[in-house]
């Protein structure tokens, strides 16, 4: 047990643990201008491939300024801040799949709070957040399809265009937002089946771009998708 327990601490990075912690920490104690601040220095401090990751880390630090402080979420903010920091520092060996897992957790914990401050259905101001945290995920799809190559690539390359393909995915992830504003779910629901459209569309895209994408991939993915979409609805009140 006591070598068990000696690798694990060997496998922890404890200097970007006890950074993810001052995170939280701030997150819970000081004015979100001064968050703010500390935040940038955890991330750019050292600034090296910061701009790989920055969409992710904008993210997370809107996405933290939006929430009121529990301890549950500076929990969980602290585990997305520590995973952040495990990529941008190379210590992640499968990075690609990493960011996407990072986006896709982002992803859920953006549309979760829009959806918690919405609770009262559609209108005006719900529709103009509904384009910003679409265009929140857009950033984060691009994020992740760029970080693959670092340079702008196109068609001469035998890749996709990118633009598009990120704009088609930030229309639909908005549609889907709004869709859901008239389901009477409890918000929670509400993420949920928005997050499994982001999760869909976050595998797809970037497959498409880097021409990955297969008849075969799309058929076990969407299938799985679409079990678990049945399940949310059918356990939703």
């Amino acid at each position: 047990m006591a070598a068990k327990l000696t690798s694990i601490s060997k496998q922890i990075h404890w200097s970007l643990l006890i950074r993810a912690v001052i995170f939280a920490v701030a997150w819970w104690y000081l004015p979100a201008w001064l968050f703010a601040i500390v935040a940038c220095g955890i991330y750019f401090v050292p600034s090296f491939d910061s701009k790989k990751n920055l969409p992710a880390f904008l993210a997370l630090l809107g996405v933290s300024l939006a929430t009121t402080p529990t301890v549950l979420m500076a929990v969980i903010y602290a585990a997305l801040c520590y995973y952040l920091l495990l990529i941008k520092d190379f210590y992640v060996i499968d990075r690609k799949s990493a960011r996407a897992m990072l986006a896709m957790a982002l992803s859920f914990f953006v549309f979760r709070q829009f959806f918690f401050s919405w609770q009262s259905g559609l209108s005006a101001g719900s529709l103009a957040w509904a384009w910003i945290v679409a265009f929140v995920f857009g950033v984060l799809v691009n994020g992740v399809i760029m970080a693959r190559r670092g340079i702008e690539v196109d068609d001469k390359e035998g890749r996709r265009p990118r633009r598009t393909a990120v704009g088609v995915a930030t229309m639909l992830i908005f549609e889907v937002l709004v869709i859901c504003l008239f389901l009477p779910v409890d918000f929670v629901y509400q993420s949920i089946i928005a997050f499994l459209v982001a999760a869909l569309l976050l595998d797809f895209v970037p497959a498409y771009f880097f021409r990955e994408l297969d008849a075969r991939r799309i058929r076990t993915t969407a299938m799985g998708l679409a079990a678990l979409l049945i399940v949310v609805l059918a356990s939703a009140k």
